[in-house]
């Protein structure tokens, strides 16, 4: 999954307005960074970014950063559940591992480009329902605000474009 992690922040920030979008975004991705950073540095690997281990540890320490620094319990899990949720969503769409020398599970539904594209596309659109419905109605009205989910669409459209099946 990749734009849908971004979906997924939007469905985070509808259970607690308070956790700013500007955190939740990148939260979502948080295995990803992990993984970019050890491509970038020559170390691909991705039990340490993708791993259930790593994901609750990674999940851990976000919240409690976040926690410190707001001291919004209930924000905190929201956190934790947003970091967290990288896991299964992967596991819908691609291969990950399970803990370093276990094995590799998902459905890989990239194998499968239309299912994978309805699924993503449909937790873009329920999260932004969600999140929509959260927020004020004269925001909630603006036509603009679609340019939310259609832009998150056609970034998975070019991510699927443009990455190697070996790497999503």
């Amino acid at each position: 999954m990749y734009a849908g992690h971004a979906a997924l922040a939007t469905l985070a920030k509808s259970y607690r307005s308070r956790v700013p979008m500007a955190l939740l975004v990148p939260v979502a991705f948080g295995p990803d960074w992990i993984a970019w950073l050890l491509d970038a540095i020559g170390y691909p690997n991705r039990e340490i970014s993708h791993s259930l281990v790593v994901v609750g540890i990674g999940a851990s320490l976000i919240s409690l950063a976040y926690y410190f620094a707001a001291r919004d319990g209930k924000g905190a899990l929201v956190v934790w559940l947003t970091y967290v949720s990288h896991w299964p969503a992967d596991f819908i769409t691609g291969l990950k591992p399970t803990w370093p020398g276990g094995p590799t599970v998902g459905l890989f539904l990239y194998a499968r480009p239309f299912v994978d594209v309805t699924i993503e596309f449909t937790v873009i659109a329920l999260c932004w329902i969600a999140y929509r419905r959260s927020i004020p109605a004269v925001a909630r009205n603006r036509a603009v605000g679609w340019l939310v989910p259609a832009g998150l669409m056609v970034m998975h459209l070019a991510f699927f474009a443009t990455t190697s099946p070996a790497l999503r």
